[in-house]
């Protein structure tokens, strides 16, 4: 009966699709929390955010014949420059030869969701972005998303609902929403809070600045609520790049950097900084010490397991199954993934596919510095949402998850839009 509902539902979003494509896009974004509704036909499992992005691809094929337009011997038609095409074929391939590393129903299903439909997105987005009118409902979608976020957020603090007992008294209660753990939660929001924030304070339109510092501020608040330490790191180191980069004198820079290195080693801080450098690099696995010293244990076996397999990783949907032969702390439990961006693509994807994901960071975070050149009015945004991505992807797992990855791939296409864009104005 679920499925029925679900099915007449993204009918009626591919009506909307047909008929204004953009806002199909826009309510996409604002739906991606939609993966949580599971589905099933006949025996393979779905969710609803996967009916939704199925459905718009469909249509943008068929609606003007955009399907003409995927021809890689004609540039005029193609909006995406060889280099781009070179680095997403070669991502897409890397991620099949990770799935028939580990092939299964299972992995298919991980293949579909993390690599495939991120990319179909990716190219509606590409395609159907065309005015910057168009962007400001790609902005207003992230604002209402965490505009709703935050609104569940005080609704479940209120009432405990959907709040699992392991986040909730007399444990520290930690918010996730609608979502099953609190890093889940901040991981998403994240980025787009600071891509918010920076973008709110660009914006000429005031209204529209308003609204952006508002959903900005909701978004810090659900981190907060979450209690990710990770998240908050990260966007604390993130403004500090953004800061000292502005900073025009070498002057201010000195005195900046010196402030921080006094409240690094000279304040009651330098006490919680040695502390995650000791749980990271020399975790106690006798016991329980911190979250961050199971990361830096799971870090340890994962690269015994690489070791071994260091080519061809575990393949999607591999890493338990495999890192069962090399675990060795029995207290801890084997996690789906390393917890660590480059491991977790190392062992998912294996060398091939890393050195592939590197190459991508690398021409994303160059093509950062060509937008902040050109004084781009998306640099700074998009710059700041990637370095959060990293740094927090640094012990966690910011990219295998289903809202993830298409958010993922929506920041990379915002990212080749602004570069076409060359210098704007805001």
């Amino acid at each position: 009966m679920l499925e029925i509902l679900a099915i007449f539902l993204a009918f009626c979003f591919g009506a909307l699709a047909y008929h204004n494509l953009l806002k199909a896009l826009a309510l996409l974004i604002f739906l991606l929390p939609s993966y949580l509704w599971r589905l099933s036909f006949f025996g393979l499992p779905s969710s609803f955010l996967e009916l939704l992005i199925l459905a718009l691809f469909l249509i943008f094929l068929i609606k003007d014949q955009n399907w003409r337009k995927f021809n890689f011997f004609q540039a005029k038609e193609n909006l995406l420059s060889k280099k781009w095409q070179a680095l997403l074929f070669l991502w897409l391939l890397a991620s099949l030869f990770a799935l028939f590393v580990n092939f299964n129903f299972s992995s298919l299903g991980l293949w579909r969701a993390y690599f495939l439909e991120p990319m179909m997105v990716f190219l509606v987005f590409i395609y159907a972005i065309n005015k910057e009118k168009d962007l400001k409902l790609i902005y207003l979608s992230f604002s209402a998303l965490l505009f709703s976020l935050f609104a569940i957020a005080l609704f479940q603090a209120l009432t405990a609902w959907n709040l699992p007992a392991a986040y909730d008294f007399p444990n520290p209660r930690r918010l996730t929403t609608l979502f099953s753990y609190p890093n889940a939660l901040a991981l998403f929001v994240a980025p787009l809070a600071i891509f918010l924030l920076s973008l709110a304070k660009i914006v000429q339109n005031q209204k529209e600045r308003i609204i952006y510092f508002i959903s900005a501020i909701m978004g810090f608040l659900l981190l907060i609520f979450a209690r990710s330490e990770g998240a908050i790191l990260a966007l604390v180191i993130a403004l500090f790049i953004f800061i000292f980069k502005k900073l025009r004198k070498n002057l201010e820079r000195a005195i900046i950097f010196a402030a921080s290195a006094f409240v690094l080693f000279f304040t009651p801080l330098k006490v919680y900084f040695y502390k995650i450098f000791g749980d990271l690099l020399w975790p106690n696995s006798e016991y329980f010490t911190s979250s961050l010293a199971v990361r830096g244990l799971q870090w340890q076996e994962t690269f015994a397991l690489l070791h071994d397999h260091w080519f061809f990783g575990a393949g999607i949907n591999g890493y338990q199954k495999m890192m069962a032969i090399y675990h060795q702390i029995t207290w801890l439990e084997i996690f789906l993934y390393p917890h660590n961006i480059f491991l977790n693509f190392w062992v998912e994807l294996g060398l091939f596919g890393l050195l592939i994901f590197i190459g991508l960071l690398f021409f994303i975070f160059k093509t950062c510095w060509q937008l902040i050149k050109n004084q781009n009015i998306l640099a700074w945004p998009l710059t700041l949402a990637w370095l959060t991505i990293l740094i927090h992807g640094l012990v966690d797992v910011p990219y295998f998850k289903n809202d993830l990855s298409v958010l993922f791939f929506i920041f990379l296409a915002l990212l080749i839009i602004a570069q076409k864009q060359g210098k704007a104005q805001g």
